[in-house]
């Protein structure tokens, strides 16, 4: 079989959301023509689909290679890393510690990184407004919370945590009068 063919295969193996099954035929397309940017890149956006970020992320990173000039590809790449960003900042959050651990700051660079290279990663957005309000640095929070807001309007939660971030910050400043 061709590598045109094992492609057909995966688009219709996407159609029947088979996500797994497109993995396997794109892989064998890949196999067949290491070197199709093009086949990475599509590759990458169902390995994402299906939760696994690495392996999607070492496919665009190989498109990217492939065919630098490829605006998509390094779109798409740029939204992967961002989501990966998040995703250890969320672990970081995620294990406590103090708001004066180093490691704090260190979360919001990645997720100011994340949101550079993603404006529309909302996730970072909220990650950003979290640590934020954990530094007591209302502005800032209600700034990504805003953001995250405008990506996703339909998100009620947002909005009960814009609301707190208000309340939180009149809180703290009648506190410190």
């Amino acid at each position: 079989m061709k590598a045109d063919e094992y492609v057909q295969k995966a688009y219709f193996s996407i159609l029947s959301n088979d996500f797994e099954e497109a993995i396997r035929w794109f892989e064998r397309a890949i196999a067949a023509e290491p070197d199709n940017a093009d086949y990475r890149y599509r590759c990458s956006i169902t390995y994402a689909r299906s939760g696994r970020l690495d392996q999607a992320l070492e496919h665009a990173k190989l498109a990217v290679t492939l065919a630098p000039g490829q605006d998509e590809y390094k779109i798409h790449l740029n939204s992967l890393e961002a989501k990966r960003l998040a995703g250890e900042v969320r672990k970081m959050l995620s294990g406590g510690g103090s708001p004066d651990d180093p490691a704090r700051a260190r979360a919001i660079n990645m997720l100011y990184e994340a949101v550079k290279l993603d404006p529309l990663c909302a996730d970072a957005y909220v990650l950003l407004a979290l640590a934020h309000n954990e530094l007591n640095q209302f502005d800032e929070a209600l700034a990504a919370v805003g953001e995250a807001i405008d990506l996703l309007p339909q998100e009620g939660q947002l909005i009960e945590l814009q609301l707190e971030l208000l309340e939180r910050k009149k809180n703290y400043r009648d506190s410190q009068k």
